[in-house]
């Protein structure tokens, strides 16, 4: 019978852990709570406003070092951006802009990046980052072996971007649409978009708009906002700066007589213009709808207005899948970068008053969502906006955030992880009153509480009783790890009236 009961809870333990993601639901406009204490590098907190408990996990430090004059510097290292990936495929590994590469169990720095600005991971291949550098060169570093091959240059351009910013490699690591700034002769540049092929390494066709750079500074053109391929590969999307390129007269961007404006789908062996599926470009990224159509999420307006759109490239339908009130609005973002389960968006708001969420809406006009929280941060800068990234797996969040520590220096910001909390997982009532160390660990753990500690249990990573042990009336002890596989674990700490749980990795 005993061992019925261990059967029984290691396959129930094994079906939630299965399910990991939040609840499905309708939307609620959740005030955020009291901003937890600042969890440090690897340690997490919960939150539990939300209908799912949503476990954060803080995974990046501030960086001190000396520059160039001998002076000293700080500087508070996060991801970059919602449509900029942050883990690899298999989300076994993860990068800080293209700075460095850090395990995803351990948050231990694996290596860096310094000749790979900008980098992006491969969408296929778990151990290949792409760089698109300005000068035409596309190279590809292999993180296990910390090596870099250069697989191609293009000539005859001033500065070559992906994006900029924005673009984003097919989920098949086939197509990439760069834009090219040239000059034209005339005293301005023309922007071309370059289709490249990522396996053969050619140039599959270029399109070129006639002074579509024009006085653009180097890192951005004036008439474009962004281009992208879709994640199939068989669309470029064009986002035309809404600011210089419109449709009422204001700064209009001909060609031959032709008008562009608003979101443009083009076909992307060809760059045929296809269609035009929204007069207004705003923040949102590339993905699926749930009947299997790529489209574009976006907020729409000018000013946003609490509403989320849904437009397919093929220009067959827009729809609304979204509307809040005020919850989210000009400030958002938007993340598809979930490649492995489509047919979801996962959503951001920088403002904490206007409930500072983190949501996964799934793209079908159900209004059904996945709470991920609050990001907690004061939201002062650009610096501190949120900005969610989604894992591969759709799983969890990468986002910012400076949990209300720097409201008056914009500077201050860190990375977070955020997912569903393990089952296991003990609300952290008690966090600046225990210390686990050292994390990871070859052999020994350390805890000491300020309390006294009744009960240590650890378990493994499928939910299995490792060890149990029974304390009394003391509030430090050494815990033997050596016999442990390598591996993730739980260590539970019971108190008088309640419980911590931490996550410990044995190297």
């Amino acid at each position: 019978m005993k061992l019925l009961l261990s059967s029984i809870f290691v396959v129930f333990f094994l079906q939630i852990a299965n399910a990991q993601f939040p609840i499905d639901g309708q939307y609620q406009g959740i005030a955020p709570p009291s901003t937890p204490v600042m969890p440090n590098l690897g340690q997490s907190v919960l939150d539990n406003s939300v209908p799912s408990s949503i476990e954060i996990t803080r995974v990046t430090d501030v960086y001190n070092y000396i520059d160039n004059n001998g002076d000293p510097q700080v500087w508070y290292p996060t991801h970059e951006y919602s449509k900029t990936q942050v883990w690899n495929a298999n989300q076994t590994k993860y990068k800080i802009a293209s700075w460095k590469v850090y395990d995803a169990i351990t948050y231990q720095e694996e290596q860096s990046l310094s000749s790979m600005y900008p980098s992006y991971w491969s969408n296929t291949d778990a151990d290949v980052i792409w760089s698109f550098r300005e000068n035409g060169d596309i190279k590809k570093y292999n993180v296990s072996t910390n090596s870099t091959q250069t697989v191609a240059n293009i000539l005859g351009y001033e500065i070559i971007k992906l994006g900029p910013g924005e673009g984003n490699i097919d989920k098949n690591d086939h197509y990439v649409a760069l834009v090219g700034k040239k000059e034209n002769g005339i005293g301005s540049f023309d922007l071309d978009v370059i289709v490249f092929d990522l396996q053969t390494h050619q140039i599959v066709t270029t399109r070129n708009f006639p002074n579509g750079w024009a006085d653009g500074a180097d890192y951005a053109p004036k008439y474009i906002d962004w281009v992208s391929v879709s994640q199939s590969g068989d669309f470029v999307v064009i986002m035309w700066n809404h600011n210089t390129a419109t449709d009422n007269g204001v700064d209009q961007y001909i060609e031959n007589g032709n008008l562009h404006y608003g979101v443009e789908v083009y076909n992307s062996l060809n760059m045929q213009f296809q269609n035009r599926i929204i007069r207004y470009g705003n923040h949102g990224d590339l993905g699926y709808a749930i009947d299997g159509s790529e489209v574009l999420v976006q907020f729409y307006g000018q000013y946003g207005g609490g509403t989320l759109y849904m437009h397919k490239l093929d220009g067959s339908q827009s729809s609304i899948i979204l509307t809040t009130n005020t919850d989210f609005g000009v400030y958002g973002h938007v993340s598809c970068r979930n490649i492995k389960r489509p047919g979801w968006a996962y959503i951001t708001h920088s403002l904490s008053d206007q409930t500072g969420q983190m949501i996964a809406v799934k793209l079908d006009n159900s209004g059904i969502v996945e709470h991920f929280g609050h990001h907690f941060s004061s939201a002062g800068s650009y610096a501190q906006a949120a900005m969610a990234v989604a894992s591969p797996n759709g799983d969890k969040i990468c986002f910012k955030s400076d949990f209300g520590t720097g409201a008056n220096n914009g500077d201050i910001s860190y990375s977070f992880f955020a997912t569903s909390s393990s089952p296991l997982f003990v609300e952290d009532e008690l966090l600046t009153e225990i210390n686990l160390y050292p994390n990871p660990t070859n052999d020994f753990i350390i805890i000491e509480g300020e309390k006294n500690i009744n009960n240590v249990v650890i378990y493994n990573q499928i939910g299995q009783l490792v060890k149990n042990i029974e304390i009394r009336n003391k509030n430090n002890i050494s815990i033997n790890m050596k016999h442990l596989e390598k591996g993730i674990y739980f260590v539970r700490v019971s108190f008088e009236k309640n419980a911590i749980q931490r996550k410990i990795v044995k190297k």
